[in-house]
């Protein structure tokens, strides 16, 4: 199926929804989420992916009809449909239509561009249209700003900072500026990018690099590989699957500074499930949270890697079900509100692994089936 389908037949879905709620003389709050839910397990897509690629297919649907007949003929590549739709979401319905005629009535205006080119062009035609509300819309970007993690292959993580151009090339200047001092001196070896990062750390941290870190660490393995009596892999909360060994130096360090606090979780070692959990932590949430949490990892909506937000129930409270370990789940904002709409369904089923299973069903009655994570291998 090419993407112009994916996209005609999400918008299609949509209305569907919408007139099966009218009809019914149910509430709108809420309700396009559970289609994007929809989407997303159809196309096997995170739930924030697939809102987005709702959203654009009923831009392209009522707005922007030239850039979809340039997609449906295969002048536009799919990347670049949220380049555009992206580039005049500031615009006034009117002006995104004259937009969409001035870039994509012919098939030779964008005819070799890049996306870079593309997002360039966009802007100018979004400029020229309306330039109070494309500098309102670069000057509202401020309020965007924000940290965000995302762990990495090989022990790493990216930590970015999302700030106005200006505070970001002030950021990278000064951190530049002062590698520029230390490089080469003495007996340093590290190169610039290392005593940027190693600077970037001690100042918004309060701690040098090679000091320890404070951590809680959810040891989700056997005792027997944490002793290191066999090989496995353990699960840092917040960063993600790593090997045995880098567990027990980063969690040595830790303790060893007294700044480590260790939750030991009880791992089922036929299954991987866990069944248990105590905690020396100081400080943390209801212990049943804590043990759905460390138990599921991530959101358990299939394809949805965010963070846990919500503790769910599975079947919810309201129709009777029990606020359990086994009735349930870890799941982001987007998806326990998703599962709200209606036509959704959901319960805890058997499985051959013996951990934790949610059988979902959809509106449209099919059924994705989420398997908590194993914890230690």
């Amino acid at each position: 199926m090419t993407v112009f389908e994916q996209y005609r037949l999400a918008a299609e879905l949509l209305r569907e929804r919408v007139c099966e709620r009218v009809a019914a003389g149910l509430p709108q709050d809420r309700w396009q989420q559970g289609v994007a839910a929809e989407v997303g397990l159809a196309l096997h897509m995170s739930p924030n992916t697939a809102a987005k690629f709702v959203a654009r297919a009923v831009e392209l649907e009522k707005i922007l009809p030239h850039t979809r007949t340039r997609l449906r003929e295969g002048d536009l590549a799919p990347e670049a449909i949220p380049v555009i739709v992206g580039g005049l979401a500031h615009l006034d319905a009117s002006d995104r239509h004259t937009a969409d005629e001035l870039l994509c009535a012919e098939a030779a205006t964008l005819a070799g561009m890049g996306l870079k080119q593309l997002a360039a062009r966009v802007e100018q035609v979004a400029y020229r249209l309306d330039a109070q509300a494309t500098v309102d819309r670069n000057a509202a970007a401020e309020k965007d700003r924000t940290v965000t993690i995302r762990p990495l292959p090989e022990g790493m993580a990216r930590v970015s900072l999302l700030l106005p151009v200006a505070r970001g090339v002030g950021v990278y200047a000064a951190l530049r500026k002062h590698a520029a001092t230390l490089i080469g001196i003495g007996a340093d070896l590290r190169t610039r990018g290392q005593i940027m990062a190693d600077t970037a750390f001690a100042r918004i941290t309060g701690r040098e690099a090679t000091g320890g870190q404070p951590v809680t660490v959810n040891l989700t393995l056997p005792a027997t590989v944490l002793l290191g009596d066999q090989p496995g892999t353990a699960y840092l909360d917040g960063g993600g699957a790593m090997p045995a060994e880098i567990a027990r130096n980063l969690i040595g360090k830790a303790t060893a500074a007294g700044v480590a606090w260790v939750k030991r979780l009880y791992i089922a070692p036929e299954t991987g499930a866990v069944v248990g959990m105590d905690s020396r932590a100081r400080c943390f949430p209801d212990g049943l949270a804590d043990m759905i949490r460390a138990r599921d990892r991530y959101c358990r909506s299939p394809y949805c890697d965010a963070p846990i937000a919500h503790t769910d129930h599975v079947v919810p409270h309201a129709a009777g079900g029990p606020t359990s370990f086994d009735n349930g789940q870890g799941l982001c904002a987007a998806c326990n509100y998703a599962k709200e709409a209606a036509g959704w369904s959901s319960a805890v089923v058997g499985d051959p692994s013996g951990r934790h299973t949610v059988d979902a069903r959809t509106p449209s009655g099919h059924s994705l089936r989420s398997t908590a994570p194993r914890q230690a291998a």
